[in-house]
């Protein structure tokens, strides 16, 4: 069992998630409630979908990750996993940053057609929810892991609001799987059962929130 749950932790690890919803966003079909075809994601050109996954891939995941394993090797952080909340602070600061500059480069490089509000205030919602994880550090280890599962899922549900046909079974099926991986921190012992709830609860309502109004700059 210890495995088994180590192995979810990692395969849905939160600088992996953001593409995952990417990856929904491209590849689930959809039918926009409009006549403008491209106000369904999965209509975008292939190679913008190409190009898009592999900038946000640098940005989001693999940037990010090589920054951690630096500042594990130079002894900044004495754990991957960040087990102490003190540890969180200048990951979260990083991480962070990295984000923003994804956000940037979507927002002043990508056509404006292509500026797709639910793709812009998904990237919006992740860094509101990095900010807000942040803070709450202060007081409480939240669950990352569960926070980035069920932001995918508030992301899809709003999305799906916005098209005729959508895919909102892919909803419960996030949500079967984000019990599976914050079941997974309870039993590693990395979170309690309140951190993970608010894990769930925060990434959710700010994912969510975010996509469904549209917000972004």
């Amino acid at each position: 069992m210890k495995l088994f749950f180590t192995g979810i932790s990692y395969l849905f690890h939160p600088f992996i998630i953001p593409m995952l919803g990417l990856f929904i966003l491209f590849q689930a079909p959809t039918l926009p409630n409009s006549l403008y075809i491209y106000d369904a994601i999965y209509f975008f050109p292939g190679p913008v979908k190409q190009d898009l996954f592999i900038i946000l891939g640098i940005l989001t995941f693999a940037a990010p990750a090589l920054s951690m394993l630096i500042m594990y090797w130079n002894k900044m952080i004495k754990s991957l996993e960040l087990e102490k909340k003190e540890e969180r602070i200048y990951p979260f600061i990083l991480v962070t940053f990295y984000y923003v500059l994804a956000y940037l480069f979507l927002r002043f490089r990508l056509q404006d057609e292509l500026q797709h509000p639910a793709m812009m205030s998904f990237l919006f919602g992740i860094i509101l929810t990095f900010i807000v994880s942040f803070i709450l550090n202060f007081y409480i280890k939240l669950s990352l892991h569960s926070a980035a599962i069920f932001g995918i899922a508030g992301l899809v549900l709003a999305y799906n609001q916005s098209q005729i046909e959508s895919n909102l079974y892919i909803v419960l099926l996030l949500i079967l799987l984000g019990g599976f991986v914050g079941a997974s921190r309870m039993f590693l012992g990395a979170h309690n059962l309140k951190e993970t709830v608010l894990g769930m609860t925060v990434g959710f309502t700010v994912v969510y929130l975010s996509v469904a109004n549209s917000w972004y700059f």
